[in-house]
């Protein structure tokens, strides 16, 4: 079975700030680039559509303009009214009602006729979602579940029907649980291999009483995941106990930076054992969208759904790829995963896709993706780890040093361009490597690396000066299409490891210049021993008038990123 799916949350669609607008656009790109990589199945709307009841006119453009973007036909998208889509005036008496409510354990005969009074409040919502879906909502039924096809339903609970004071009423509401029986008690339902149910809010927002019966019905009809927002914040937790998963999605508004926006790509792939969440946030430096490194119990962003529904294969017994690939054509998993034989593996992207930094803030930005990814992924692993890399070279030498020269587990492949394919270690073309040096006693050293090309001393020289000392390896008939396997690759670092273990004692600084394939960038980052070498500098490639090369990172102070503010 194989399901994807966007979900949003708290879009508070009124609220059209600058800053919110250049995020919502840049949502919408990345919901085209996210489609055309795989094909979205439904969307997942929570609540909170519009804010504090003051219109839903903006809510039906963007809802629309993202339904667009993922190719959906309506029927494929799923919305549930929030505390905002709530006209907290109507009845008259609404207050005098919910605090009545909030009073009772249990509403048990109680429950019908509040929840026949409270719904009124609903009705802008209730009028704004047929116009926006083309559909009615089922006001006569509260709760229910609509087939996405044979093997997945999913259920739509009206968590807000009492909401009124939202200072006040967490802890405190009521969901209507003779409702929930009603709709849980179908035999369509109960027979579905998949059960997933949305709502707004939190379980931990109902009163106790009614949060664990709620956990116990969604136990007897084994419902699969809750999905929610309300709380501005996305988390995940996995509740054993019950075999469900409980996730929350941040808001789709940027007014405030310290409530990011966000969004969250579910996916289901029972015949590969790839079932997840991808969790995503707004990154205000790029003005990018970027995955959301603080959920935990999330890995760099993902999550690796815990039931035995979904998963064959726990998170924890997993290899690993990672797709270091920032520009280009999108690696294709299932294809290197066939080609190299790859089974077993959990998969673990950068964050940063068509992108080649320019400013410090960006290369900061990037620089902080991959430290988290090789914190989270790589440090003190023992798995096997499979790196595809094709990146800006400074980045690739910064991951390198990351690793440092002691994972034996890690395989770098590499993107052979004759072939337009990846590869390990399926030749050996035996490349000879040449290693000369220019020692005048200088205290800076300059490290010329001549694979995909040449580089010329003068544009070391523009940078540096003339007083440094110079070593150079090179290959015979430079090109950037060659060096493509593993046997090569490690000549020519061996090479490069020999004379810099000698001979860096005598520097103050080494200065890198690189034109190699990704692969041997990160190779050169993983020898430069972080309690050996002196202070070691990388360079990009800039081709300006001027200066050929621009220091960007010195390697020893990556992990203290305040150093680039």
């Amino acid at each position: 079975m194989k399901y994807r799916w966007l979900h949003i949350s708290d879009l508070h669609s009124i609220c059209t700030g600058i800053k919110t607008k250049i995020m919502r656009e840049a949502l919408l790109d990345e919901i085209r680039y996210l489609n055309q990589q795989c094909k979205f199945t439904f969307l997942l709307i929570t609540g909170d559509i519009s804010d504090k009841n003051q219109g839903y006119d903006g809510a039906k453009e963007l809802i629309h303009r993202i339904i667009n973007a993922m190719g959906l036909n309506l029927e494929k998208v799923f919305i549930v009214p929030g505390n905002h889509d709530v006209n907290r005036n109507m009845p008259n008496n609404r207050r005098d009602l919910i605090r009545k409510g909030w009073s009772l354990d249990v509403l048990d005969q109680d429950e019908d006729d509040l929840i026949k009074e409270l719904l009124s409040g609903q009705e802008d919502f209730f009028k704004a979602y047929e116009s926006i879906l083309g559909r009615k909502y089922p006001t006569d039924k509260v709760h229910f579940y609509t087939d996405i096809d044979e093997n997945m339903s999913i259920i739509q609970l009206n968590t807000s029907w009492m909401c009124y004071d939202s200072e006040n009423e967490s802890g405190k509401l009521h969901i209507g649980l003779d409702n929930v029986y009603k709709c849980f008690n179908d035999d369509r339902l109960r027979v579905k291999p998949i059960k997933l149910a949305i709502g707004h809010h939190r379980i931990s927002d109902f009163n106790k009483t009614v949060g664990n019966n709620l956990k116990s019905m969604f136990k007897s009809m084994d419902i699969d995941l809750y999905l929610g927002g309300h709380c501005h914040e996305s988390t995940v937790v996995y509740d054993p106990i019950i075999n469900t998963e409980f996730c929350s999605c941040r808001q789709a508004r940027v007014e405030n930076k310290d409530y990011p926006a966000g969004f969250i790509i579910g996916d289901i792939n029972t015949e590969a054992d790839q079932s997840s969440f991808q969790f995503y946030n707004w990154d205000f430096t790029l003005a990018k969208w970027m995955f959301d490194y603080t959920v935990s119990p999330a890995k760099h962003g993902k999550y690796y759904l815990r039931g035995s529904k979904f998963t064959r294969e726990p998170e924890s017994k997993r290899n690993v790829i990672v797709d270091l690939k920032l520009f280009g054509i999108p690696l294709n998993y299932q294809h290197v995963m066939d080609k190299f034989n790859i089974q077993k593996v959990a998969i673990y992207k950068s964050s940063i896709s068509d992108i080649r930094p320019q400013s410090i803030e960006e290369w900061v930005s990037c620089l902080k993706d991959l430290v988290n990814l090789y914190d989270k992924i790589i440090k003190g692993s023992n798995k096997v780890i499979n790196i595809f890399p094709i990146a800006s070279i400074p980045l690739l030498v910064s991951f390198g040093y990351l690793m440092q020269n002691n994972n034996s587990n890690v395989r770098i492949y590499q993107y052979c361009e004759n072939e337009s394919e990846w590869v390990y270690d399926n030749h050996d073309d035996n490349i000879l490597v040449n290693v000369s040096t220019k020692e005048n006693g200088y205290k800076k050293l300059a490290l010329a690396l001549n694979i995909s090309g040449d580089i010329k001393q003068d544009d070391i020289t523009a940078v540096l000066g003339k007083r440094y000392d110079l070593l150079e390896v090179s290959i015979e008939n430079t090109s950037p299409s060659v060096l493509n396997y593993k046997a090569d690759v490690l000549r020519v670092k061996l090479a490069v490891k020999k004379k810099l273990d000698r001979i860096s004692r005598n520097y103050d600084e080494i200065h890198l210049f690189l034109a190699s394939p990704a692969g041997l960038c990160i190779e050169i980052g993983r020898i430069i021993r972080e309690n050996m070498y002196p202070n070691t500098f990388v360079y990009n490639y800039v081709n300006s008038k001027e200066k050929k090369y621009s220091r960007i990172f010195n390697l020893h102070e990556i992990r203290n990123l305040s150093d680039f503010d």
